[in-house]
């Protein structure tokens, strides 16, 4: 008897745990940009939640006078879509090249790939004044920054 009730215990905990650690946080995935940077997010339910990766930058000049900049911007969404192709959407944020707001503008794509992989890419674009001597005078910046990445579920 001791044995049956055991054992029909054992079976609820299991049957109630499987529901509730999907519902948790979904399937990890870790993986890698064409930069070289890693990119980290969980899939359940279409959706890509907790996206962390690094986008490669280029800010330059317009106006000529001004010095490159380069480096990594800091990429961060709470949920992307899957099966995205082309998505554009705009948002405003403190960039990591910038002390003020601006108006970021991204492309993203996301799609399943061969097998459990998860592929697609994402492009930043935007711009910023920085002053400069004489007193109201400025240069201003374009930033451009894409990269690819693929992502497998981590073990």
């Amino acid at each position: 008897m001791r044995k049956l009730v055991f054992a029909m215990t054992v079976a609820a905990v299991l049957v109630v745990s499987v529901p509730v650690a999907s519902a948790a946080g979904g399937v990890a995935y870790k993986g890698k940009t064409s930069g070289g940077h890693t990119v980290t997010f969980k899939y359940s339910k279409g959706k890509l939640r907790n996206f962390v990766t690094g986008v490669p930058m280029q800010c330059l000049s317009i106006q000529g006078g001004g010095a490159p900049i380069s480096g990594v911007e800091l990429w961060n969404f709470k949920w992307v879509d899957l099966g995205l192709k082309d998505y554009k959407f705009s948002e405003t944020s403190k960039p990591s090249f910038h002390y003020n707001e601006v108006t970021r503008n991204h492309t993203v794509t996301a799609v399943r790939g061969r097998g459990r992989t998860i592929r697609g890419g994402i492009r930043v674009q935007y711009s910023f004044l920085i002053p400069k001597y004489p007193i109201g005078t400025f240069s201003v910046y374009s930033c451009l920054g894409s990269m690819r990445f693929s992502a497998k579920p981590v073990r």
